[in-house]
This record gives C-alpha cells, structure tokens and sequence, in this order.
C-alpha cells in the first residue's frame, strides 16, 4: 500500500508531505537511501491523526527529529518518515519553559535565555531536537537532559500521557522511550532564574569548548563511554584515528567522530564501525556499543 491510498490528496499537503524523501539530505552525517514519504505534523493533533492512518494501514513508520546521532541504509527505509521540524512550539511554565518535540536544542537556549531562564547551557551546540535529545537522553559537560525534565507528554495507542521525570527512566543515553511504542510530543523543562547576560555567557562558554569537537558531517559520538573510561580514548589506544573505509573516516580531533569526507556510504560507515568494534576489544578488551540508531536494513 502506498502512502497516497492512505491519505487523500488534501490531507497530504496540511501534513507537508515530501515524496520520496532522501536521508543523504535530512541526516547530519548525510548519507542513506530514500523512504516512500515523509510527513510534517504541525500539531500534536495532526501527528496523532498521522500515526493513527499508518498504523491502521500496517505501514510503518519512524520519527525523525534532526537527523543526529542516526546512520540510514543506502537501500533506505520501507515505511514513512514523521518529522518533527513544525512542531516548534515555546511556552513559559511556571516550573519553566514546555517545549514540543521539534524545538531545536539552540532555539530552546535561545527562548530560555531572552526570558531569564538558565540551567540548560550544558546542552549548547548539540544539534538535536527537543524530542531526540530526550528520547537518547542526550548529554555534555558530564551531564545530561533527563536531569532538567520536569515532565515529557508521549503519543501511547491513540492517547496522550504525561510521564513524570521518573517515569521516563532515564540513565546513560537511554529512555523508556527507547523501549516502548511511545512517540514523544512534547517537554517541560524545570530551569533557574538568571539575568540574560550570564545565561548567554555560560552557554557561550560550552559553545567554546565544543569548537574542539570534529567539524564536518558527523553522526555525532558513535559509541557509549565504557565506565571509568572514554569510548574516544580506546579508540585512539587502538591506533584507529585517521582509518578509513572510502570516505567515511575515523575524525583526528575525537576518535569517537567518524566524518564523511564527501561520498561515504551507510555501508563503509558501518563497515569502519564493525573494524573499531573488533580492534578496540583485541587491544583492550572492551566491547563497545553503540548509541547511534540504526535505520533501514544493513
């Protein structure tokens, strides 16, 4: 079944529909095949109405924020793509601020600081959105966003719920909604009280510090930190900075980063990936997991 026998013509164009839809183009790492579609929800209400038709037709489906911290088959995605990008919503709470799903990381610092809220600046330069960083529990500067959520608001079957911070059980880069079919709509951020300049000068400091990190199409930090001890780090004591499959390449700055240098492929990607795997546990031992998603079939 195809996604225009799902929905008519009308209903397409109020969710923004883009057909085909390419991963090489709408992931920060930049590579993958296509999906059938994609859908831009602009409300709570029309992404609930969108994954009810898809599931009612047995199609499936997958949410997509950013496009950080995800590898896309070449071959693709048999199913549709939800984005999140209109779902942009910023509202003042008096715990803090509530911000939907698709609020970029920057434009949530951004409001916050205008309204002199602060206590979010350790997620400066994170190129996420609200939902995704949620939903992996993103973090930097050893900590991460769970630690500022008050409450997150999911799609489960046809209904909303509110999930309390504890709820959501959150720990290192996981969530209940990595476990679960539910599909987060929204966030409530608890912050402080602060003057705008001090806020806009602490996340200033975190841009600063992650000018470090390797610039170019990156997926992000591929594995999970090992206790007591970096993923970057092994990686490096493995001699792997610099190793390359094509154009996919282990970054010099964060053994952690692999960057497209311009062609690479989901495969050499994940090719390269597998190589770390395997040398980093003949050197130390160690198996590392990933934290990126995979999409697609590899």
């Amino acid at each position: 079944m195809y996604i225009a026998d799902v929905f008519s013509e009308s209903e397409l164009r109020a969710l923004g529909a883009e057909i085909p839809f390419s991963f090489r183009a709408h992931t920060t790492i930049g590579v993958g095949g296509n999906a059938e579609a994609a859908l831009y929800p602009a409300t709570a209400e029309g992404f609930s109405f969108a994954v009810s038709r898809l599931r009612s037709a047995g199609i499936a489906f997958l949410v997509l924020g950013k496009g950080s911290n995800v590898l896309a088959s070449d071959a693709g995605y048999r199913g549709v793509v939800l984005r999140t990008d209109r779902m942009r919503s910023l509202t003042l709470t008096e715990q803090g601020i509530l911000a939907q799903c698709g609020v970029g990381v920057g434009s949530l610092l951004r409001f916050a600081a205008e309204n002199g809220r602060g206590g979010l600046h350790f997620l400066a330069g994170i190129p996420a959105s609200v939902g995704g960083a949620a939903f992996m529990n993103a973090g930097a500067c050893g900590r991460y966003i769970g630690e500022t959520i008050r409450c997150v608001t999911a799609l489960c079957g046809e209904n909303a719920h509110v999930f309390s911070s504890d709820e959501c059980a959150f720990s290192y880069k996981h969530s209940l909604f990595m476990e679960q079919p539910f599909y987060i709509l929204s966030v409530e951020f608890m912050t402080e009280f602060g003057e705008k300049k001090s806020i806009l000068r602490d996340i200033d400091r975190v841009i600063c510090a992650r000018d470090r990190l390797p610039r170019g199409k990156s997926m992000g930090c591929v594995f999970k930190n090992p206790p007591d001890v970096s993923a970057g780090t092994l990686i490096e004591q493995a001699g792997l900075k610099g190793a390359s499959v094509g154009d996919a390449v282990v970054a010099q700055e964060h053994a952690n980063f692999i960057l497209n240098r311009g062609k690479a492929s989901a495969a050499q990607i994940r090719e390269l990936i597998e190589t770390i795997r395997m040398r980093v546990y003949a050197v130390s031992g160690v198996r590392l997991e990933e934290e990126i998603r995979y999409i697609g079939e590899f």
